[in-house]
Parts: C-alpha cells; structure tokens; sequence
C-alpha cells in the first residue's frame, strides 16, 4: 500500500507566473489573489505554523495578529488549544516590552502577508497589460477595485500600463453606479463579526470590569460616527456637497468602514454609496489631470503630490476613532494622578476600576512616560496572573490530566486576547 504524501514544509505558494493567469473571472484580481493568499495562510498557520517558533518570534515581536486578523484566528476549528498555547508567549513578551525600553511594536504578520500577495499581483498585472489581449480581457472582466487602482498610480517605472488604469477607472465613474466591491474591493471576512460586537457593545458609561476604557471609548465614537454618516443618506445630506469643487478626500470612508457603513444602511446603501463614489470619483479625476510642470505650476510639488495619490484615504470614522483613544488615555492619566495612593491600592482601584489594554498601555507611555510606567506595574501583575491560569489551562487538556473539573481558566485565552488589544473584540468585554 502506499504511504500517505507528507506534509508540506511550508504553505504552498500561488502560481501567479503572468498577468493572463488573474484575469480568470470578473471583479478585482488583486482582491482575489491576495483573499486567496490569505485564505492559505491562515489555514497553515491552523495546521503547523502555529508551532514554529519562528511564527512565534514574530508574534511576540507584534503582540499578536491585529484585532482583524486575531478574530479570523479565533473563529478557526480548535483555536482554544492553540491560542492558550501561544498566548503564554504573547503574555511574556508583553511582559518584556512593559518591563523594558520602548520599542515600537512590528506590524501584523499577517498584514504583512496580505499586502506582500497584493503587491505581487500588481506587480504581475502591470507587467503584463502590454501583452497580447490582456488589456482587453482586462476591460472585459471590469478592471480593478478603486483602492488597488489608487496603489497603482503610487507606482514607479510604469507610467503607461497606471495612465491605462488609472484613466480607464475615471472613466468608468460615469458611466454606471459604483458598487461596494468596486469602492472598498473585497472580500471581507470580518464585517459581519464587526457588526455583531457593534451590536453588542455595552452603553456609554457602563464599562464592564476588565475592557480597556481607550478601546470602549474609541469604539462607541466609531459607531456614533457610522450612526451620523448613515442617518445623513437617508435625509440625502451630505457632511460635504461640494464633491466636485473640493476632492480634499477628507469625507472619503477606508475600506473596512465603507462596508460597516454599508451594512448599517438598512435599505439606504444606494445613496450612500453614491456620495462615496462622488469622493473617489473626483480624486481620480485628479489623478489623471497633466502635470503641473504642463500647466506652469511647481513640477517638485507635483511629483510630489502624484507620489502620494495612491495613499489612502483619511477616513473620518479611523480619524475620531483615534481622538477618542487619544482624549481616554490623557483622562485615564489624569484620574490617576488625581487620585492619591492608599497603601496596596491598585491602579485600577485608583482610577475608578478603570484597565487599559497593554497596546493602549504602550501609546499611554510614549504620551507621558511617568503615568505609562505606573500602569505597566498593575499590567505586569495581571499578565503573570493570566500566564498562570494558561498554564493551568493547558494541564488540564493533556492526556494524564484530561478528567480534572475544568473552571474558568479554560477561558483564560479569551481575556488574554482582550488584555492585549481590547480591539479584538469590539471594545466590550471579552466573550
């Protein structure tokens, strides 16, 4: 009988050896490839990279997977066992970066991953337009999503195969409506998880014990933020009318906000949608306009402006997500200064019961050092607490020790996973 094929040593890789190979079916195919790419990796990181202790060097380097990436991972078959093993190491490190000098923390892995498969099909597709009937069947399966078309025009030594797509893309702006897949590109796992914790996110000044008050407070300003954008397309009133006057890009949605917006319309996405595309459309329009040089303005500055036109837009919910952390991390600092020393006394005694994630802990310290490095004293108590209760977890699941009762440090992953980035799971308490 022949034996079963071995286990790979590492994911397989996607073919992508031209520009021909993406173009299979309609609808972006840098969206498609990279959802592919991701969609491997993750599942490797399931079966065997989850154990590789150079995957967990990189993990510990970030604090874990963004809160994206993390609520993919916990919502994979047998993530209890795996994340109470590795959320032991994610606690010691976060224990060293509180303990040590400040460091800033690496980027997601898996981000890092996702944006490294999208930049290889860009690559690849710009490559390959000049080739034989890839410019049409392009045209044909409807181009790319505005976002890659944007990342596009940020590129360098192709300026004939980004004036293609870049003008074929302001072009298309008038001719039919812009669906979401075209505006925010796709596909995204992780809307409808955002949307239930949205749901399930407890009132303004009911902060449960143990939820980070920057991830609560940055959350609920998020959803009044969506809640007003929403409530606007459906009076049809605009924040700002004059799309064609001012293309600032300062009302334009990023993608993950663009499709909570969406999904929160109830029937008014239509109009909403439209007001978006008005945005995108106007910046495009922008990107295809001559060169300032041509028009006898600045060529530095337009070089300038032209470099950085592929970036993303500001999105007004990240902008008030972000003041909300802000103006929650510099009241925390206050109420603990405000607040005198009585003994033993905790922190979060201190501050009202107050906690914040050690993400949020790290930004506090880089703010204001002397009340950073208070609260990393309480943070580190509660790290070795919970790397107990994980190593206690982790006994009970071995064989010798399987009929033990088990409590609620079975569990313990769960509020790892909040103490280190209370983002996980929406800004409400861990599940």
């Amino acid at each position: 009988m022949p034996s079963a094929a071995p286990v790979p040593r590492g994911p397989s890789v996607l073919a992508l050896g031209s520009a021909a190979e993406l173009l299979t079916r309609p609808g972006c195919p840098v969206c498609r490839h990279a959802a592919e790419a991701s969609d491997r990796h993750m599942a490797w990181f399931a079966l065997e990279s989850h154990a590789d202790p150079v995957t967990i060097t990189r993990l510990c380097a970030s604090l874990g997977m963004c809160a994206r990436h993390t609520r993919r991972l916990i919502g994979q078959p047998g993530a209890a066992a795996r994340l109470t093993v590795i959320y032991r190491y994610l606690l010691q490190g976060a224990r060293e970066q509180l303990a040590g000098q400040r460091r800033r923390l690496a980027t997601c892995p898996a981000c890092q991953h996702d944006q490294a498969a999208a930049g290889r099909a860009l690559d690849t597709l710009l490559d390959g337009l000049s080739e034989t009937g890839v410019w049409e069947r392009y045209l044909e399966l409807g181009g790319m999503c505005w976002p890659h078309v944007r990342a596009a025009a940020s590129t360098r030594g192709r300026r004939r195969a980004v004036a293609w797509i870049v003008g074929t893309a302001a072009i298309s702006c008038a001719g039919q409506p812009a669906g979401l897949g075209l505006l925010a590109g796709g596909p995204d796992y992780d809307a409808d998880e955002r949307a239930r914790l949205r749901a399930a996110l407890p009132a303004e000044g009911c902060l449960p014990p143990g939820t980070c008050l920057a991830c609560f407070t940055s959350a609920h300003a998020e959803l009044a933020e969506l809640t007003g954008l929403v409530q606007a397309a459906g009076r049809g009133r605009w924040p700002d009318d004059g799309v064609a006057a001012a293309p600032s890009q300062k009302g334009c949605l990023c993608a993950w906000h663009l499709r909570d917006a969406a999904l929160m319309g109830d029937g008014r996405g239509a109009g909403f949608l439209g007001w978006q595309a008005g945005y995108q459309a106007a910046s495009l329009a922008r990107l295809t306009q001559p060169p300032a040089w041509r028009r006898g303005g600045n060529p530095a500055g337009w070089l300038r402006g032209r470099r950085s036109a592929g970036a993303d837009y500001e999105c007004p919910v990240c902008r008030a997500r972000e003041r909300a952390a802000r103006q929650a991390l510099r009241r925390w600092a206050a109420q603990h200064a405000a607040a005198p020393a009585h003994g033993d006394a905790t922190l979060p005694d201190r501050a009202g019961g107050q906690t914040l994630c050690v993400r949020h802990m790290l930004a506090l310290r880089a703010a204001d050092p002397a009340a950073g490095q208070l609260a990393a004293v309480d943070a580190m108590r509660r790290a070795a607490g919970l790397i107990d209760e994980l190593a206690e977890a982790f006994r009970k699941t071995t064989w010798a020790f399987r009929h033990e009762i088990q409590g609620q440090e079975m569990t313990a992953w769960r509020r790892a996973a909040a103490f280190l980035d209370g983002g996980i799971f929406g800004g409400g308490p861990p599940e």
